[in-house]
């Protein structure tokens, strides 16, 4: 009997990891990966690159994939759920599968960006935001609209690289609110001290290439506005019918599989995971990673005719860099809620910097031996207590 073949459609953090567990597995697979890009992009290093403090956050795919994976470099147009494709953009022949995972990933937020505002969603909207920086006059004005932990970063980022500018960072909200007192204290104290101006309790309303205009009227001129307040996923699961959410996510049950598809199942950013075990998730490298390699768990067992095991993800920590020498390590519980205890500063930096990088020797250890990656456990759902 030939081998029984697994496609996954996305190459990102949760995809690779998956894809490597698979590979490993003692199971004989046929694995492919079906990716737009050639390379692998470091997500968590985009805010670096688009200040030009980091050349690329591409990295080689055979540097970080099974050299027993099939690499498929097209775009996914269809999911054929009843016949088992994936059909392609291209128009090459369609791919059947015994199981799929979808791990698409998330894109800059949707419906499109304001006018005249610069994307902050993947590697190419990075680099035209870091090429119309190094065009700027000294003392134009920068603008981040989201202080997310995206926002917070960037603005950071671009204010060390470029103290001539003036950087501006937007929040709908209390910038750093959802830290610990010291956490929140320690992120703002060095947003200022590079120069940073806070708005708080914003909503931009409009962008109209020169000025920012907020849900109360007030008019903020801006040489440069990057739109970091959110990302959306592709439509791809709604366009081949699949059960989705508002937001265009597939639906997965608590072992990640399809309710209507057993052998589809999701991972990372694209995907509802149900409240009990997935109400606290957040989208996130430290979600993404889980994730894939649970579904990867779930798609053994079902081939094996198990039942899979129902998700259980936490956190242990929240790393922010605030700028190259500088961080936060914010100590948080299961549920991703901010305790007291929080590193800052230069060692927070550099610890920010060494789960960057064992975030893909995480990934690679995978390729070495099947199974090795473990994740903290999730917060014990309510009906359990």
């Amino acid at each position: 009997m030939s081998p029984r073949r697994v496609v996954i459609i996305g190459a990102g953090y949760a995809g690779v990891m998956a894809a490597n567990r698979l590979a490993g597995s003692k199971h004989e697979l046929q694995v492919s990966v079906i990716n737009p890009v050639a390379d692998f992009v470091e997500r968590i290093r985009l805010h670096e690159v688009a200040a030009g403090s980091r050349p690329t956050a591409a990295v080689p795919m055979k540097s970080v994939l099974s050299g027993r994976v099939d690499f498929v470099e097209e775009s996914a147009s269809r999911i054929d759920p009843v016949n088992r494709r994936v059909h392609f953009s291209s128009g090459r022949a369609p791919i059947g599968y015994d199981g799929l995972l979808y791990a698409v990933g998330s894109g800059q937020a949707s419906p499109g960006l304001p006018d005249g505002a610069y994307g902050f969603g993947d590697a190419g909207s990075a680099a035209r935001f870091r090429a119309r920086l190094t065009r700027l006059d000294r003392g134009a004005t920068v603008s981040i609209v989201g202080a997310g932990l995206t926002g917070v970063e960037l603005a950071a980022e671009v204010a060390q690289q470029y103290p001539q500018l003036r950087v501006r960072l937007l929040s709908r909200g209390l910038i750093a609110g959802d830290l610990s007192g010291s956490g929140t204290q320690a992120v703002r104290a060095r947003l200022a001290a590079l120069g940073v101006e806070m708005v708080e309790n914003a909503e931009v309303q409009r962008c109209d290439g020169s000025n920012l205009i907020t849900s109360d009227g007030v008019t903020l001129p801006s040489d440069c506005t990057v739109w970091a307040a959110g990302f959306s996923v592709p439509h791809l699961a709604r366009d081949s019918g699949l059960p989705t959410d508002a937001e265009g996510r597939l639906i997965v049950d608590e072992s990640l599989s399809c309710p209507d598809y057993p052998d589809i199942f999701g991972a990372g950013d694209a995907v509802r995971v149900p409240d009990p075990v997935g109400r606290h998730l957040r989208m996130s490298c430290a979600t993404a990673l889980p994730l894939g390699a649970h579904a990867a768990d779930s798609i053994i067992a079902r081939l094996e005719n198990r039942s899979p095991a129902p998700l259980s993800a936490g956190y242990m920590f929240r790393c922010i860099s605030l700028g190259r020498r500088s961080g936060l390590i914010q100590t948080v519980a299961a549920d991703d809620r901010a305790r007291q205890f929080a590193v800052r500063g230069r060692l927070a930096g550099l610890a920010k910097e060494q789960v960057c990088r064992m975030t893909l020797s995480w990934i690679r250890s995978e390729i070495r031996r099947s199974g090795s990656f473990r994740w903290p456990r999730g917060p014990v759902p309510a009906e359990a207590k």
